[in-house]
Parts: structure tokens; sequence; C-alpha cells
């Protein structure tokens, strides 16, 4: 199942990309997201954010009552004006979930947009497109939930 998610930022690109390589606010956006313990690394071309969350009610009876989540993100350089592109992996601990995609950073008006895309793949016989089908509103919500911890931790940390 292909999921799209475009965030959008009051801060040029090089603000928001310095944001998302940031281990403390990686680990803040993990914390945000319900990760008591998140385990963070980043540097300037990669980033890997691990961290457990508690499982939703309509998937805890597939997968048990919490998830162990990574997402990696390993960027390019950046463009003249600024924009960047990654490439995303996101998997889940035990279970046969994973989404690859794609991660682009780029200037838009009033700041910058970072949009994720990529493909989200449950591989279990005859129930991988259902539970694909309700994986997908957590991840789409976790990126955006990215985009709204990201807008405050903006407007505050200079």
């Amino acid at each position: 199942m292909h999921l799209i998610s475009r965030l959008d930022f009051a801060a040029p690109p090089d603000r928001v990309f310095a944001m998302v390589t940031d281990e403390t606010f990686l680990a803040h956006a993990a914390t945000e997201l319900g990760s008591a313990d998140p385990r963070v690394a980043a540097s300037a071309t990669r980033t890997a954010v691990e961290g457990a969350i508690e499982t939703p009610a309509e998937i805890r009876a597939f997968v048990g009552p919490s998830l162990t989540i990574t997402q990696e993100t390993v960027w390019s350089g950046p463009a003249p004006d600024g924009s960047r592109e990654g490439t995303v992996t996101l998997t889940v601990a035990t279970t046969p979930v994973s989404l690859t995609g794609t991660a682009t950073l780029a200037p838009a008006p009033g700041g910058s947009t970072l949009t994720y895309s990529g493909d989200l793949v449950v591989k279990v016989p005859l129930l991988g497109g259902r539970l694909e089908t309700l994986a997908a509103p957590i991840v789409t919500e976790a990126f955006e939930a990215q985009g709204r911890v990201g807008a405050d931790w903006l407007a505050t940390h200079q």
C-alpha cells in the first residue's frame, strides 16, 4: 500500500534538516509519540530511531500489546536550493511489517516541505492487505505527529 505524508514547516530546508538530524529532537519526537525510552543515533547523513509504543487496539490481536518500531533515514547532500533526498526504511520488530520509501525536503512558500512517500507491506498470506489497511493510518499519523512536534520545536529552538 502506497503512503504519502506531507509536512509543512515555517523554516528553510537547512533549519528543518538540522532538526530532523538532531538526536535531541528525534528523542523528543519519539517520546511525544509514546515511546518511553527511545534509542537514537544521528549524523549528517543518517538517522535511526527505535522506540516501543503501545499497540493500537485495531491491530493488538495480531501483534501483541506493544510494537518496537525502527525508522532509519539515509540523506543525500544538499542541492543548490537546499533541498535533500533521503531513503527511509521503517520496520516493526517481530512482525512482517515494513515500509520502504523516500524523504524529500524541499523549499516551499513560507518555509519548506518534508514529504515521506513509501510502500507499506505486511507479508501475511491472505491477511496482508487487510493488515496494511489497518496499519496505514498508524504509520501516517506517526509521520504527521513528527510534523506537529517539529513545528513546535522550530518555534522554540533557534
